[in-house]
């Protein structure tokens, strides 16, 4: 069976973090995209997998991406049988474009810019405090707030130029 277009949708969608939509946009022409592709399925050791959420189409069924010549396979196994195709850059591309504009450009480019400034601000032990216990309460519980935040701005940008196929409540 043949994806809908809702499953296309959350293929495009399900398939990005923020930080790799935005350098995905950024890039020049197809040959770079396929470029980038094969090195994000790479990194992804050849594939990756979700299942879907409570509230979203087919809730339960198991997603999986996987490497395709100009760009990437999509199934989705629902217990009642498997739905796939091939999505390629260019098709990506355009379902971003569809929804970009320099504004959603301008806060998913500054979302993750923060983002990326905050963890370098990371310190995974105690470091200069007197003990785990004062670096857990002086420093770690900041940090992870602030990083909280920024992560919900990031996906807020991310939702904005490419929204769930069913609207998420909003969290606050």
């Amino acid at each position: 069976m043949r994806l809908t277009d809702d499953d296309r949708q959350m293929a495009v969608r399900d398939f990005f973090m923020p930080a790799q939509l935005l350098e995905f946009t950024d890039l020049a022409d197809s040959a770079s995209r396929s470029a980038w592709g094969r090195r994000e399925f790479s990194r992804r050791c050849g594939s990756s997998t979700v299942r879907r959420l409570e509230g979203e189409p087919d809730a339960g069924a198991l997603a999986r991406w996987t490497p395709a010549p100009g760009g990437f396979r999509y199934e989705l196994d629902t217990g009642r049988g498997v739905r796939a195709d091939t999505l390629t850059w260019p098709e990506v591309r355009e379902a971003i474009e569809s929804r970009m504009t320099a504004v959603r450009y301008g806060a998913l480019r500054e979302a993750v810019a923060r983002q990326a400034e905050h963890e370098k601000a990371y310190m995974p032990c105690p470091g200069p405090y007197a003990d785990a216990a004062t670096w857990d309460r002086e420093y770690y519980r900041r940090w992870s707030r602030q990083n909280s935040t920024l992560q919900l701005r990031a996906a807020a940008a991310l939702d904005a130029i490419l929204p769930a196929a069913v609207a998420h409540p909003p969290l606050f």
